[in-house]
């Protein structure tokens, strides 16, 4: 059975905390607002029901940001109309938890909350920016490239890979809400986006084939095509299959002889 939304957004929420900047970054935010008790919680909460209350808040709304980011990638396939919708699903999300976390708190209904619109749209900022920020480092954590230049080190992406799986990367493919990432070692399944999984593998290292996959230029054995589109192989002898809207870059990269296209 496929994991639904939810499901992958716990998954996903559980790999992100244990990641230790993201964990640090959790913690970090939580003291802050513990400490300074904005919105009137210095006053109304003692220290140790203060820190429970905004960390509460902090989890609860970054577990959002991710929930929602997942339902819209399920819906939306265009990325700018994904993020904007992403950013108001998880407004939603934020409102209705600080209403049901105040009324246990506090006593007060969700009513008597709404109609303090300014508190509400006070924390509510608040809450985005952790959601939506925190979020955001935990994305492209990994993403960021090494100056040296990505022969120097290994992919990120390896990193997720168990270690006798870990070798050159070959292709990366989607498999429902997973990638399989090949490597000269094997293969193995990882909870993430195609997007995410191309930007671990490194800038250089290889190119985008088709919606679903990626492959390593330099791990192309052999190349053919077919009407409209080709077909790779690849180190290992499994075949990779190219769109038509991808067949440029891959004569671009010299993969496909330019005699060998017709129309």
């Amino acid at each position: 059975m496929k994991p639904g939304a939810t499901q992958l957004a716990l998954r996903e929420t559980r790999a992100y905390l244990a990641r230790g900047r993201v964990l640090i970054g959790l913690v970090a935010v939580t003291l802050i607002l513990s400490v300074s008790g904005p919105f009137g919680t210095s006053d109304s909460l003692g220290p140790l029901a203060r820190g429970a209350y905004w960390a509460a808040v902090v989890a609860l709304t970054f577990s959002a940001g991710v929930l929602a980011d997942r339902l819209c990638e399920q819906w939306i396939e265009t990325s700018r109309l994904r993020s904007v919708l992403s950013i108001l699903i998880t407004g939603a999300l934020v409102t209705l938890i600080v209403l049901a976390l105040n009324a246990v708190v506090f006593g007060r209904s969700p009513l008597e909350m709404a109609s303090r619109w300014l508190l509400i749209v006070q924390i509510l900022f608040v809450a985005l920016v952790v959601a939506t920020g925190l979020y955001a480092m935990a994305a492209g954590e990994s993403g960021e490239t090494d100056q040296p230049g990505p022969m120097t080190v290994p992919p990120p992406l390896l990193d997720r890979l168990p270690l006798d799986k870990r070798g050159a990367l070959v292709s990366i493919s989607v498999q429902d809400h997973y990638v399989e990432v090949v490597t000269t070692q094997g293969r193995a399944l990882v909870l993430m986006r195609l997007t995410d999984a191309m930007r671990e593998a490194g800038e250089g290292a290889g190119l985008r084939v088709h919606r679903s996959h990626w492959i390593a230029a330099d791990q192309v054995q052999a190349a053919r095509r077919e009407g409209e589109r080709a077909i790779l192989t690849m180190t290992g002898g499994h075949e990779i299959p190219v769109s038509r809207t991808f067949l440029p870059a891959i004569r671009d990269a010299g993969l496909l002889p330019r005699g060998k296209e017709s129309t």
